[in-house]
């Protein structure tokens, strides 16, 4: 009897290790769903028709090695700042390369010549043909051709007024009969990613969740200081700005009439203490938190874990506002950990950026 007592008490036990295990285990595995679920991003696939398959490389030594590639939603040309990395990790003052291929769909037959501006180097190959600028290329209607632009950035030199940049132009048959403007920029839509037209499928988030909210307006005319609305939209991009002065930084908008750009974004705090922003330019940026105007470098107290507004207004009015072959605008921070570190007003990144103050975004449209 004793010995029937000491198995059931065995028995007993050892059911209770095992649910204890199991439990355990459950508990884990829920912990890592839900951890799982936290960190995981919804994807949504989308087809690109218009746009590019951009190339980036890095320099290494006297040639470039492969960074990354992607489809993008861009045009054939190229801008970016010196203060901002091309593509994350690509460091552009220590040389880099992009390239941009398309594919366009003739519309008449005839003569067309391509030129690309550049800050550096520039190449352009039709149907993997480099052509020379201004070549004359004869191609007919309904066909399909390939358009790549390599565009070398080997050195810091290869910026201009702080930007590395490249612009490509054609001339048309019926562009060039016209004479008055004979080369201009491609339009975007005229660009596809495939050759069949029929775009790409790409995988992009279901929601913009670090970028701004940007309002564009054109100047109501040259007698006064008023603007007009004309388009806001959710950008995936900085409160920074950056228009070359030969293009609209909305269509439709002509920049040397005038022109304004409002940027909103929030920014959640890590840090409690004393915070400064400072605009420079070629506007007068106006900088509000949580809709206060505050100067450039006002100190501005604020804490830990607190969801800031910050909107910056820049007014361009006339085209010698883009004097430096640009309308632009950097928007810098500084925060208490690098006041006290003493370290220089800095770019506010872009993954600090929200577009909703609930921080969960907007739908990606």
């Amino acid at each position: 009897m004793l010995k029937m007592k000491k198995f059931f008490l065995m028995g007993a036990m050892i059911l209770l290790a095992c649910s204890s295990i199991l439990v355990s285990q459950s508990n884990f595995a829920s912990a890592a769903g839900i951890q799982k679920a936290e960190t995981q991003t919804s994807r949504v696939t989308a087809k690109l028709v218009h746009g590019t398959f951009t190339e980036y490389f890095k320099r290494d030594g006297v040639s470039y090695t492969p960074v990354a590639s992607q489809y993008e939603n861009t045009d054939l040309n190229f801008s970016c700042t010196t203060n901002r990395e091309p593509y994350p990790g690509l460091n552009p003052n220590t040389g880099f390369r992009v390239a941009k291929t398309a594919y366009i769909k003739i519309n008449e037959t005839g003569t067309y010549r391509f030129y690309a501006s550049s800050s550096g180097n520039a190449q352009v190959y039709i149907d993997d043909m480099l052509v020379q600028s201004y070549a004359p290329v004869y191609l007919q209607a309904g066909q399909i051709v390939k358009v790549k632009v390599v565009n070398s950035f080997p050195t810091m030199d290869s910026a201009k007024q702080g930007v590395y940049s490249t612009d490509l132009y054609w001339s048309t048959p019926s562009i060039a009969s016209g004479g008055i403007q004979p080369y201009r920029l491609i339009p975007q839509e005229n660009i596809y990613t495939t050759p069949d037209l029929q775009g790409v499928d790409t995988e992009v988030p279901d929601k913009l969740v670090h970028g701004v909210f940007t309002e564009y307006a054109k100047r109501q005319d040259n007698l006064t200081l008023n603007f007009i609305p004309v388009a806001s939209r959710y950008e995936n991009a900085t409160l920074d700005f950056s228009c070359a002065a030969n293009k609209e930084p909305y269509p439709g908008i002509n920049p040397s009439a005038g022109f304004q750009i409002k940027k909103t974004a929030y920014i959640k705090l890590t840090e409690t203490g004393t915070y400064r922003f400072y605009s420079t330019g070629s506007a007068q940026v106006q900088i509000y938190v949580d809709d206060t105007l505050v100067q450039n470098t006002a100190p501005l107290y604020l804490q830990a874990g607190q969801i800031i507004k910050v909107k910056a207004v820049a007014p361009y009015y006339t085209a010698g506002q883009a004097s430096t072959g640009r309308y632009y605008y950097d928007l810098r921070w500084l925060t208490p950990s690098a006041a006290s570190s003493f370290k220089p007003y800095a770019l506010i990144p872009q993954e600090l950026l929200y577009t909703t103050p609930d921080l969960n975004g907007v739908p990606n449209n």
